[in-house]
C-alpha cells in the first residue's frame, strides 16, 4: 500500500500557485554566518524539482553568487549588480545596463581628487578592479565573497566593454554621506544608493532589481503575479513592491518591512523557509518525507 502511495506522489505534478522565486542574498537567504541554512537549501532544491526556479537577486558580481548557487545545488539564472546584469543558467549574459566608460572615468577622477579616503571598487561583468588590494575595506570584501580583487586602471580593464556595471564606494559613514550627496547632485541620472552605512553603490539610473525580475518573468513566460520576492535591504524595496506576493525579513529596517506584502522571521531563524512553507502549503510529514529523499 505504501509503495502505491509513493508512486502516486512521484507521478503527481502539484498545481502550484507560484512559478518563480526571487531572493536577495545577504541578510535574506544567508544567515549571520553567511551560510544557507541546510533546511532552507533542501526546500529550494525540492521546489526546483517541481520546476519552480529559485533566482538569486543581489548587488554582488556573478562570481560571488555562483558559489552560493553551487552550494545549494541549483542552476537558475541570476540577477547581478542589483539588476544591471542578468546571467542565464549557463553563465551567458541575457541583459546588461552599464555606466559608460567616459562617465565612469570622470567620476573616478573626481573621487581620487576630492575623496581620497573613499575606497573605490569598480565592477563590470566578471571583473572587480581596485587601486590597492591591501586596503582594509577590500580585504574585508574579499573575505565575505571569497573572491580576489584585481589591481588595475578602469580605463584599461574596461576598454573593450566601454562601460562598467557598478561602483562600490566604501568608507566611514560621514564620508559616504558626503560623496553620496555630491554624486546625486552632479549625476542625477545615475542610481545612487547605500546598501549599508559604509557602502555606496553607483550604477546606471535605469538599474533596478525589479527590472531584472520583470526580465526573467518574461523570459519564463509568467506573470509578475506568479512570482514571490524576498528581501531585507533598501535596494530590495522596488522588487518587493513589484510583485503581488513579497516578504520582508524580520531583520529588515522598518521602511523595508512596510514596503512588502508580508513579513517573515529573521534570517537567523529561517524566515525564508517559513515563508516558502506558507506559500507552497505542505504538511510537516511531507516535509520530513522530502528531507529523507533529498538528503
Amino acid at each position: 500500500m505504501k509503495e502505491n502511495k509513493d508512486n502516486k506522489r512521484e507521478n503527481e505534478t502539484p498545481d502550484l500557485n507560484f512559478k518563480a522565486i526571487f531572493s536577495d542574498i545577504d541578510g535574506t537567504l544567508l544567515d549571520s554566518n553567511h551560510q544557507v541554512p541546510p533546511n532552507t537549501g533542501r526546500e529550494i532544491r525540492r521546489l526546483e524539482t517541481l520546476h519552480v526556479p529559485f533566482v538569486l537577486v543581489s548587488a554582488r558580481m556573478p562570481e560571488a553568487m555562483t558559489t552560493i548557487k553551487a552550494d545549494i545545488g541549483i542552476c537558475s539564472p541570476m540577477v547581478c549588480y542589483s539588476g544591471a546584469l542578468v546571467v542565464g543558467e549557463n553563465g551567458e549574459h541575457l541583459y546588461s545596463c552599464q555606466v559608460g566608460l567616459l562617465e565612469a572615468l570622470e567620476i573616478k577622477a573626481m573621487l581620487d581628487k576630492e575623496y581620497p579616503f573613499i575606497c573605490c571598487n569598480t565592477y563590470g561583468g566578471s571583473k572587480w578592479v581596485v587601486d590597492n588590494d591591501e586596503n582594509a575595506w577590500v580585504k574585508r570584501e574579499e573575505e565575505i565573497t571569497s573572491l580576489k580583487a584585481k589591481v588595475g586602471s578602469i580605463e584599461h580593464e574596461f576598454k573593450v566593454e566601454q562601460g562598467i556595471h557598478k561602483f562600490l564606494l566604501m568608507g566611514q559613514k560621514e564620508e559616504i554621506l558626503k560623496v553620496q550627496k555630491r554624486i546625486e547632485k552632479d549625476y542625477p541620472h545615475l542610481s545612487v544608493s547605500r546598501s549599508n552605512e559604509y557602502y555606496l553603490e553607483v550604477m546606471n539610473g535605469a538599474v533596478m532589481k525589479s527590472k531584472g525580475v520583470e526580465f526573467l518573468c518574461n523570459h519564463y513566460g509568467i506573470s509578475m503575479d506568479d512570482a514571490i520576492a524576498f528581501g531585507d535591504g533598501h535596494n530590495d524595496i522596488d522588487m518587493l513592491k513589484a510583485v503581488k506576493t513579497s516578504y520582508a525579513m524580520g531583520n529588515a529596517p522598518r521602511v523595508v518591512r512596510e514596503s512588502a506584502a508580508r513579513v517573515t522571521l529573521d534570517n537567523d531563524h529561517e524566515g525564508l523557509l517559513a515563508a516558502l512553507k506558507e506559500c507552497f502549503g505542505y504538511s510537516e510529514s511531507e516535509m520530513r518525507l522530502e528531507e529523507g529523499s533529498l538528503s
